[in-house]
């Protein structure tokens, strides 16, 4: 065994597998998106090579500006209340009962487990305007004057969706979240209890601390999802009204699908490539390890 894993020979067969199906599936469609990104195609027709042409067609679009804002905005909604609240919820459920912490983690993690397309149109009922569960809950307890038609209203429809995806996504953080506090060894919060410090010091200190990689994790995770946020979307507003719910990606799928536009599709999917190469980057500074830690 140590002779076949010595040899280069060997370790290059081993991978090559997967070496193809990186290439097939994730290098060559990144190097075709990058040369059409610089084309006028349909697809159909043969293509015509414009230079930069895409890329000043999508940045002088209001709708792509808003677009991009709108995804953004996700993104940093997802990491606040994804990520940052998914690590503070898991902190307080450790201090609960062994009962109390399974039956709200079994809660948190149920929506996890639906696809996202029945999440979509679970929360579409919930957000009708006319026979909503909302909009019913609302009038039930004396606050009917705050029924909306929640997916029509620009000051609401984005919100709305913003909540269906963050609620989707939640369980998964609180998940990783929970496993980092409870792979923590209890000797340590001992330890800290017998010094005197108390539950806001041993946070800081102690759980914070040991929770910086997956908080990494989750953060990075809730980023991306924020950022390519696309089903809920498409299936609930179709990202109307008008375009004040659409995000890059609806974006992106109405110019490839809906015009014909394939070449300008591919520079907005390469502008997204490197907006969330710098946001990774920006999350990775931020969760720098300190050598001396």
């Amino acid at each position: 065994m140590k002779n076949v894993l010595g040899n280069k020979k060997y370790i290059f067969l081993l991978c090559a597998p997967a070496l193809i199906l990186l290439t097939a599936f994730v290098i060559y469609p990144l190097i075709n998106i990058v040369i059409m990104s610089f084309q006028k195609t349909n697809g159909l027709t043969p293509a015509e090579f414009i230079m930069f042409e895409n890329f000043k067609r999508i940045f002088q679009d209001p709708a792509f500006v808003r677009a991009n804002i709108a995804s953004l905005g996700l993104c940093i909604l997802a990491i606040i209340f994804n990520a940052l609240l998914a690590v503070a919820v898991s902190i307080l459920l450790c201090t609960l009962g062994s009962r109390i912490q399974k039956l709200l983690r079994t809660a948190f993690v149920i929506p996890l487990v639906l696809s996202i397309s029945v999440i979509s149109q679970l929360w579409l009922t919930i957000y009708h305007a006319d026979w909503g569960l909302l909009n019913h809950f609302l009038k039930s307890i004396g606050l009917g004057f705050l029924q909306n038609e929640w997916l029509i209203n620009e000051k609401t429809a984005m919100i709305c969706i913003a909540v269906v995806g963050m609620w989707w996504m939640f369980g998964m953080d609180l998940l990783m979240s929970y496993s980092g506090i409870k792979a923590i060894p209890e000797s340590y919060f001992e330890a800290a209890q017998l010094d005197g410090a108390g539950f806001f010091s041993i946070v800081r200190y102690i759980t914070l601390p040991l929770l910086k990689n997956v908080m990494k994790t989750c953060v990075t995770i809730s980023a991306i999802g924020g950022l390519f946020t696309f089903p809920q979307v498409f299936i609930m507003t179709g990202g109307g009204p008008g375009d004040m719910t659409q995000t890059v990606m609806m974006y992106m799928y109405r110019q490839a699908f809906s015009n014909q536009r394939y070449g300008l599709a591919s520079a907005v999917g390469l502008v997204v490539i490197i907006e969330t190469c710098v946001i990774l980057t920006i999350i990775g500074c931020i969760f720098k390890q300190d050598k001396e830690y």
